[in-house]
């Protein structure tokens, strides 16, 4: 028997390119799933750290009605009690922060007193007096016009960290 064995060809390595190319696209498509993957997961944080100042905001902003709900006789709104307030009548508006100092809650606002868990900064709010308003309807008394009182209840809160921020406001009418 008589094995004729052709000569092999001289290889040019076109395997080991090819696979080079696919290794290459191939960490490139991981390294962009993985960027995405980071951007998602910040998002996913940036979202729960908002909610959570919302959340926080949410407390104080009922604590502030409980507050005008339960108290028979207010103080007065001029500022000489904590956190009770008049109207800005010109320029920045009373719960700008160029006006109040959220953090002084020894002498601007009032801190809330409830707990809050994984919270920066704890929660604070100011109420302002709005000027009383003529119910509909009158009074059956000739010449006597019935008002209500109304108050902007206004909270400021972080969440997680001190960069979540959530201002939300009320009308409160007694």
């Amino acid at each position: 028997m008589n094995y004729h064995f052709k000569p092999h060809k001289k290889q040019a390595g076109a395997v080991l390119f090819v696979s080079l190319i696919m290794l290459l696209i191939m960490t490139l498509l991981g390294i962009s799933g993985m960027q995405t993957t980071i951007l998602e997961e910040k998002m996913a944080g940036n979202f729960k750290d908002r909610n959570m100042s919302l959340q926080a905001g949410e407390s104080a902003l009922r604590e502030a009605e409980e507050y005008l709900r339960a108290t028979t006789v207010l103080p007065s709104f001029t500022g000489g009690t904590l956190g009770h307030y008049q109207p800005t009548a010109a320029g920045a508006a009373r719960w700008d922060d160029s006006v109040t100092d959220w953090s002084d809650t020894a002498n601007g606002v009032v801190a809330y007193t409830g707990t809050l868990t994984d919270i920066a900064t704890s929660p604070a709010y100011i109420i302002e007096e709005l000027p009383p308003v003529p119910e509909s309807g009158g009074s059956l008394e000739a010449g006597v016009i019935l008002t209500s009182n109304y108050y902007r209840v206004t909270s400021r809160a972080t969440g997680g960290t001190d960069t979540a921020v959530v201002m939300l406001q009320s009308t409160y009418k007694r």
